[in-house]
This record gives structure tokens, C-alpha cells and sequence, in this order.
């Protein structure tokens, strides 16, 4: 739907006598109060009986007359062709050069940042299993399940101390294995959950593999057959499943590690469960689109919910700050608020993960800064789309032309502002005790250019999530000498200082004791324009010195 309503354009030729796009299926209702549903390849569109009866007639030989004859009822040739023109914009009426879609091959992209892989492609096997998913759903099993996921949450805040030391030091290489494996299970059960509940309640799982999630691996099941069931609240329980199966794999793991002694298998656990019950919580919002969001959409049951919701709230700045006239996509005045909640919270999500990794990605030398860089990278891709859309909505609304200039210049003259506004600048680092002192140590790549005699220095341990301090320090007057670090003093990784890395080293003067020999360090070197801060960050650490 355009910003305002075009002069409609003379019909297409193909949609006089219409004939339906070659792999095109019909389905109907699955059940009481179910809908017919259109199908072409991946895509489901619900639709009116009315209108998928229509569709069964399009032969490509029937004028509009013709259909609107073999109808009935009140259809007038009008009615037939403005429900024509909608399907062809849906891509489902021939226009002589379709083809039939191709069966999906087992990778494919989803814009803009997700990869999909297929392992599986759930046939008769799970489908034979239905009657023992449609046991597993009873009250008492979901009950216990609810009631092992709180106790999980209890679990963890008893063994709160250990959980903070844990999330705070280095793990060793066999505890990374043990959570990476656990996690990869972990989400391959939540899929499977999404997959029983849909079959459970008559649908066709189409796709099971791994995908990268916006650079994230995660696993991913396909569930669009959840539009074929009759009721509502069945397709928000397809798409809460996963999230419900994993805080009940999170609730296990922390009751299982509650009575173990210390140990690397203890650790494992703990990171197993919160992992998944932040992965579960991250799934619930319905901001980006997880699981939350299908369910979101289910339970109001508008298609497209959020992109629609977006669109409106693109609209809604447009005209407060360049006027014009535009069409809404949706008329309740909730899903506004929500789609200007759906454009910013990407933006979060990315910055907050920035915030807590940014350190970890500077100290690792020019390959985290350059992992950092994408993610910066990704970010201003996604506020450049968005003012592209946001332009082409101006320019479609009729908005006069004085104040696209004006408000355009003063949006330009605040972010060329913002840029030259002062932010503090930090070097991340590591430290390093030796028997002759301790040394701040950096790898190449890193921003040595500003690190003088005098700058406060905080020292810190080298926890995978948790960085408390343990002790500050001040760079000493020694000049920087090259030299040799291990590798665990960079990243958290417990390798009791077998392998060393080439790096620049400053000696420090400590303000007291420290509570541990060896950890992560931040130098301050003051206050720089924020271009300057992004351009020492971003960019200079790629140049050629």
C-alpha cells in the first residue's frame, strides 16, 4: 500500500482472464472455525472461502464476467476484478512467465542477515507420532514443566556466589565444549518443541536445520503450516513451545547443578541455564521476529503484524516532521507505538550486546575490532535503510518542498553536531604480573597513540560475562617495550599461560594490591570528539602504519 492512493492504472493484460500461478494450492479449513488458505512455495495467505472459490475457477479463459456469473450471489465483474488485481499484487495469478516454485534447496537467505541451512525435512516419521504428542500436552506434564522452570530460577539465586564467581574468571577450553554442546541440544530440543506442538494439533512441520541469527548461530524450524489451524489460541501455542521447552531444560540444569561440588561440569550447567533461560526471554519479545512475535501475531491475528506496524509508525514521523498525507496500514492505535518499539529495539539489542563484548572484541587485536566493526557496521546499514524508506514515504506524500529542505538541514546539522560531541576514549587492554612489576599489555592493533605517563588505568578480572574490578593502577614513566603475553591474559580462557602472544607493554604503578595476578585492564585517555573515538576504534586500526 502506497503512501496515498495512486490513480488506478489501466489492468495488467494477464488479469482479464486470469489463470492461478503455476504451484499454487488451495487448502481448506482444517477444522471448525478454520480458514482457507492460499499456498505458493513457503508462503501462506489466508483468505475468505469466497475468495479461495474464485480462485479455483481462475483457468485463464474466463473473463471477468464470466467468473463473476459462475459466482453468484452479488458478485458484479468489478468485484471479480478488484479481487483479481489483489492476488496478482499478491504474485498469485500467471502473468505468462512463472514458473512453479522450485522445491527449497537446503540453504537459503533471508534478508538482511540470516542464513538457513535444512538437516531435516520432518516426514512420516514425526507425523506417525502424533498421538503421543497430543499426550504429552496434558495440564499435568505443562504443570510440571512451569513448576521445574521456577524452581530453576530459585536454584540459581541460592547458588548466587557461585554463579558470580563463574560468570567473573576465565573457563577452561573442555567447559566452553561442554556449554557450546549444550546449548546447540538445547535449542535443537526448542525447535523440536515448536515441530511436536504443531503436529500435535494436525500441522506439517516443513524444515529443521541451523541458520545464523544476524551473525548468531541458532537453530530454526519451520512452522508457516501453523496458519492452516483453526483456532488462535493453537498457533500461539506453536509458537510459545520452543521458549516453554527451553526455561524447562534451563530449570533442569540449574536444579542438576545445585548439589555438585565445584568443577567444571558445575559451571557448565550453570552457563546451560542461564543461557537458555536468556535465550527463552529474548525469544518472548515481540519486537524482532521470534517467537514472540508469532505468537503476538497469532493471538491478534493480523499478518504481517509487525512490518505493518513499522510502516505506520514510519508514517506517523514522517508527517510530524515534513507534513503530507498518508494512509495507515493498520487502524488500532496500539500496533503505532508498538512498530516505533519494533524500529528501536533492534538498535538496542545490538548496542547492549556492543556494550558488553566491546572490550572483550578490543583487546583481542585487529580480529575482535574487526568482529566489532561488523557489528557497527550492521547497525548503520540499519539506520541508512531506514532512512531510505523513510524518504521515499516524503516524497510519495506530497509534503512541500520548503520544509523537506528545512527539517533535512537541521536533522544534518544535529548529527554533524553529535559527531563532534565529547565522549570519553578508552583503550582496552590486559595486565600482567611479573616478578619484576606488573605491565599493562596490548596486542597489535590496538590504540597505543594516546597511552602516556600518568593515565588511570582500571584492572579487572577476565570474566566471559562479569568484569569486576580488582584493583586500579597509573602508566608509568618507562618507555613501551615489545614483548610477550599469555594468551588467557586477553581472553577468558583458563590455559594457565601455555601459549603467549607478541604485544606492546607499558609498566604500571599500582594503587594497592591486586586481587588477581592477571585480567583485563582499561586505560582512560580522556575525552575526544565522537568521530574521532570512531575513527581510532573503526578504521585506523586497518590502515597501514
Amino acid at each position: 500500500m502506497s503512501a496515498t492512493t495512486a490513480s488506478p492504472a489501466a489492468p495488467a493484460a494477464h488479469t482479464q482472464r486470469p489463470n492461478r500461478a503455476p504451484g499454487t494450492e488451495i487448502h481448506p479449513p482444517m477444522g471448525d472455525g478454520g480458514t482457507w488458505v492460499l499456498q505458493r512455495g513457503p508462503r501462506y495467505i489466508r483468505v475468505s472461502p469466497e475468495v479461495a472459490a474464485l480462485a479455483e475457477h481462475f483457468d485463464g479463459r474466463r473473463d471477468h464476467g464470466e467468473l463473476a456469473r459462475l459466482m453468484g450471489g452479488t458478485w458484479t465483474a468489478e468485484m471479480v476484478g478488484f479481487a483479481v488485481r489483489r492476488l496478482d499484487d499478491l504474485q498469485l495469478v500467471d502473468n505468462g512467465e512463472m514458473k512453479a516454485p522450485r522445491r527449497q534447496g537446503r540453504f537459503k537467505m533471508v534478508p538482511p542477515f540470516t542464513f538457513q541451512f535444512t538437516l531435516l525435512r520432518p516426514g512420516r516419521t514425526m507425523q506417525s507420532l502424533q498421538p503421543l504428542f497430543a499426550r504429552m500436552g496434558n495440564r499435568y506434564l505443562v504443570g510440571t514443566a512451569l513448576l521445574i522452570a521456577v524452581a530453576g530460577l530459585l536454584a540459581l539465586a541460592v547458588q548466587n556466589t557461585y554463579v558470580t564467581s563463574s560468570l567473573s574468571g576465565p573457563l577452561s577450553p573442555l567447559t566452553y565444549l561442554g556449554i557450546l554442546a549444550g546449548l546447540v541440544i538445547g535449542t535443537s530440543i526448542h525447535e523440536l518443541g515448536h515441530a511436536a506442538t504443531l503436529i500435535r494439533y494436525g500441522g506439517k512441520p516443513s524444515r529443521i536445520g541451523i541458520m545464523l541469527f544476524y551473525l548468531m548461530p541458532a537453530f530454526f524450524c519451520d512452522v508457516s503450516d501453523a496458519w492452516r489451524l483453526p483456532q488462535r489460541r493453537q498457533r500461539v501455542h506453536v509458537a510459545l513451545a520452543g521458549p516453554a521447552v527451553q526455561t524447562f531444560l534451563a530449570g533442569a540444569a540449574a536444579l542438576a547443578a545445585w548439589p555438585l561440588a565445584d568443577s567444571g561440569v558445575k559451571t557448565a550447567l550453570v552457563f546451560f541455564a542461564l543461557g537458555s533461560y536468556i535465550t527463552g526471554l529474548l525469544n518472548l519479545l515481540p519486537f524482532i521476529k521470534l517467537d514472540g512475535y508469532i505468537a503476538l501475531m497469532s493471538h491478534v491475528d493480523i499478518p504481517y503484524l509487525r512490518d505493518r506496524a513499522i510502516t505506520d509508525a514510519r508514517r506517523l514521523m514522517a508527517r510530524l516532521l515534513f507534513g503530507g498525507t498518508y494512509e495507515r496500514e493498520l487502524t488500532r492505535r496500539w500496533t503505532t507505538v508498538y512498530g516505533l518499539a519494533c524500529m528501536v529495539f533492534p538498535l538496542y539489542l545490538l548496542s547492549t550486546a556492543l556494550q558488553l563484548w566491546i572490550d572483550l572484541l578490543r583487546r583481542g587485536g585487529v580480529i575482535g575490532i574487526c568482529l566489532a566493526a561488523c557489528g557497527v557496521s550492521y547497525g548503520l546499514y540499519f539506520l541508512g535503510r531506514g532512512v531510505r524508506r523513510l524518504a521515499a514515504e516524503v516524497r510519495a506524500s506530497g509534503a512541500g518542498r520548503p520544509r523537506i529542505a528545512l527539517v533535512s538541514t537541521a536533522v544534518a546539522a544535529a548529527a554533524g553536531a553529535l559527531m563532534f560531541l565529547p565522549v570519553p576514549h578508552t583503550v582496552s587492554a590486559a595486565y600482567v604480573s611479573r616478578p619484576g612489576g606488573t605491565d599493562l599489555v596490548l596486542l597489535d592493533g590496538a590504540d597505543t597513540d594516546r597511552i602516556a605517563p600518568g593515565q588511570k588505568v582500571t584492572l579487572t578480572t577476565n570474566g566471559p560475562v562479569l568484569n569486576p574490578t580488582t584493583g586500579s593502577a597509573t602508566v608509568g614513566d618507562a618507555p613501551a617495550a615489545a614483548g610477550e603475553a599469555p594468551l588467557d591474559s586477553f581472553f577468558p580462557l583458563d590455559l594457565d599461560g601455555a601459549l603467549t602472544m607478541p604485544v606492546t607493554s607499558y609498566r604500571l604503578d599500582l594503587d594497592g594490591p591486586l586481587d588477581e595476578p592477571t585480567g583485563a585492564a582499561r586505560v582512560d585517555t580522556g575525552r575526544l570528539p565522537l568521530w574521532e573515538v570512531g575513527y581510532r576504534t573503526y578504521i585506523s586500526p586497518f590502515l597501514p602504519s
